[in-house]
């Protein structure tokens, strides 16, 4: 493949035609510019001062591949062209840097396409992204991208996919296996001209902070983006929602779509935003793409951050000390990392390690810019309790582990049971005075490490479980739609349709396809999705993969009570009368009869009127509420939580 460098004077007159803006733009009308060709088998690339100027594949098989090359001049006017410091160099290694664009073969279907864009990182390897547009799927981050004698292979950690290739001998297709799930599929690229850049008024306009509003439901959230120039002068950025915590998710690709249009993706979420920016360049416009929903989103530049006011955030000075600590989850093969604040003194001190809720969640449990782990850690540790709060796997500075997206809530005790031996290590703590806080899921988790570990001195359940986790699931909806106003026809008919689907989650017999089969015919029942075909089918597949998962199975078929009737430590158990999501009644009571059952004779139960599952005191409860509200948590909980401590440990 003949290899080019060489440097040219162009000297343009008055008269000649002018070429389109966008190509002065990269050259130098009366001074030397540096130009390139790179011929490989039937393509011809051509680069004037590092921009791509032409990208030419000859379909023609008639044409030769090999002959004499001259430099001539092709314009419609007087044009002086200079040219020196010509080198031919010599062949380069075979590249896959570029955009492929294949499909998967999928038997009995026409398949699915796939767009792979891939870039050199400077350091001799790749970096990239894979799109499955038929999905809405776009940006998903390549890891693991090697390429050597011929050979690719790239993985999408958040599929758990892998491609297997190989490279033609013209470098123009890329043919191999995609393997996910067991499968092993044919998968075939051909290379693409590369996309089109964004044009440099357009990428000044984007950048700084933008911010906007979409709805999930009754619960309004903010999306921020924020956009900068990397080192290169490339575009680049990174989203967060900061009503749903405080991370930060890397734009992995901005494509240019034409007429001021573009596509924003966020592959850590397989997000992308297509948007349109206003002719001031103040305003992005358009759909964002996300787990198989399609949301309307405007997003306006601002200056600055809005301010939320959280008025129990911590602030210092502290009269305690904090401290990063980390360690490891052995036998879960997760590295663990979090906060531990020591009250004054050497101790050794009582410890208190906090359990987050469900989902990823920091260790401060972060939604809606409130920091309730932090208030907590805050209250305790000025009373002289120690506190422990840690990234739940794949947040923050914990590891994500080596089977993401299986993950249930006993591999989570796990996690926890590795910080209790951690606290136990330590010398400025009390290891016969270690216990658990745990909210929510978290509360359904304490029990499990207490049952089942001599090292926990007592447990705090916070809004935490006592009936199984089906019934919270079918409460939980017929709670939250009575709160929003429903009518009792409404009810009924969704009590109708969420019991069959609770009835095939606790199911153990259906596995695989078949239960697939059934949750989808359960589903495709339901009268509550979206009346448009598409929209219907985007949310029956998102709420069909959340079945799916090991961790609504785990959940569905949990019963706390089999697990409270082993823990014989003192225990604490707390809800709000207008709790939606665990309900306050039932729980409390089924919590405290296993415990009974079992023979636990140390057991405080308190339920408070007026406060959600945040323990915010509040109007209706709903989900809604929680970001509106500036309370963080109930200052009367937090001393009730603190004393009970201090109470039921032996005196020093």
């Amino acid at each position: 493949m003949p290899f080019f460098s060489l440097t040219i004077l162009v000297l343009a007159c008055p008269t000649a035609p002018q070429a389109p803006i966008s190509l002065f733009d990269g050259i130098s009308l009366a001074g030397w510019n540096n130009y390139v060709i790179r011929c490989e088998g039937p393509r011809t690339s051509l680069w004037l001062n590092d921009v791509a100027t032409i990208n030419y594949t000859e379909k023609d098989p008639e044409i030769p591949r090999s002959g004499r090359i001259a430099f001539q001049l092709h314009s419609g006017g007087p044009i002086q062209v200079s040219f020196r410091d010509i080198h031919l160099l010599p062949p380069q290694e075979p590249s896959i840097a570029g955009v492929w664009k294949g499909n998967i073969e999928i038997p009995g279907s026409d398949g699915l396409g796939m767009v792979v864009v891939l870039q050199n990182d400077g350091q001799g390897g790749y970096v990239g992204t894979i799109d499955t547009p038929l999905q809405n799927i776009w940006g998903l981050t390549l890891s693991d991208i090697s390429f050597a004698d011929g050979k690719a292979s790239m993985t999408v950690p958040l599929t758990r996919g892998r491609w297997e290739a190989e490279l033609s001998s013209d470098g123009q297709t890329l043919s191999g296996t995609w393997h996910q799930n067991g499968a092993k599929l044919p998968m075939s690229c051909t290379k693409q001209p590369d996309a089109p850049s964004i044009p440099k008024e357009s990428a000044t306009n984007m950048l700084g902070r933008w911010e906007g509003k979409f709805a999930v439901g009754a619960v309004v959230l903010r999306i921020v983006f924020n956009f900068e120039q990397d080192e290169n002068g490339h575009l680049v950025g990174n989203s967060e929602s900061p009503d749903q915590g405080p991370g930060k998710m890397p734009v992995t690709r901005i494509d240019w779509l034409g007429d001021r249009k573009m596509r924003i993706s966020i592959g850590s979420i397989a997000g992308a935003f297509e948007a349109e920016l206003s002719d001031d360049g103040k305003k992005l416009t358009g759909i964002l793409h996300q787990g198989g929903t399609s949301i309307d989103l405007e997003i306006i530049k601002v200056e600055k951050a809005t301010e939320v006011r959280r008025p129990q955030t911590p602030k210092p000075p502290f009269p305690y000390t904090e401290e990063e600590v980390s360690y490891r989850n052995e036998a879960g093969e997760v590295d663990l990392a979090g906060t531990l604040t020591l009250p004054p003194g050497q101790g050794p001190h009582p410890a208190v390690l906090l359990i987050t809720g469900s989902g990823g969640q920091n260790r401060n449990e972060e939604i809606f810019q409130h920091k309730p782990f932090w208030v907590i850690a805050d209250h305790f540790s000025r009373t002289g309790i120690a506190v422990l709060r840690v990234d739940d796997r794949g947040v923050g500075g914990t590891s994500l582990g080596p089977n993401p997206g299986m993950a249930t809530s006993a591999d989570f005790a796990g996690d926890v049971l590795a910080g209790v031996n951690y606290l136990k290590s330590r010398t400025d703590i009390d290891s016969k005075a270690i216990g658990l806080a745990g909210h929510s899921e978290g509360g359904m988790i304490a029990p499990m490490v207490a049952a089942d570990s001599r090292d926990v001195a007592f447990i705090i359940l916070i809004a935490g479980t006592g009936i199984p986790g089906s019934e919270i699931l079918f409460q939980q909806s017929v709670l939250i739609a009575r709160a929003s106003g429903s009518s009792e026809e409404e009810l009924e008919s969704i009590k109708t349709h969420q019991r069959p689907l609770m009835d095939l989650l606790l199911d153990k017999s259906l596995q695989g396809a078949e239960l697939e089969e059934k949750l989808t015919a359960a589903l495709e029942a339901n009268p509550f999705f979206s009346k448009d075909p598409d929209e219907r089918e985007k949310e029956l597949k998102a709420t069909l993969a959340q079945l799916r998962s090991p961790w609504i199975r785990f959940f569905a078929r949990h019963d706390p009570a089999n697990v409270l009737e082993r823990v014989d430590c003192p225990v604490l158990a707390l809800n709000g009368e207008k709790d939606l999501q665990v309900p306050c009644e039932v729980n409390l009571a089924a919590i405290g009869e296993a415990l009974k059952k079992g023979g636990n004779k140390n057991v405080t139960i308190h339920a408070f009127p007026d406060l959600n599952h945040l323990f915010q005191h509040c109007k209706t409860g709903l989900m809604e509420e929680y970001g509106k509200i500036e309370e963080t948590f109930s200052p009367e909980v937090l001393k009730i939580m603190s004393s009970w401590i201090h109470e039921i440990l032996p005196r020093k």
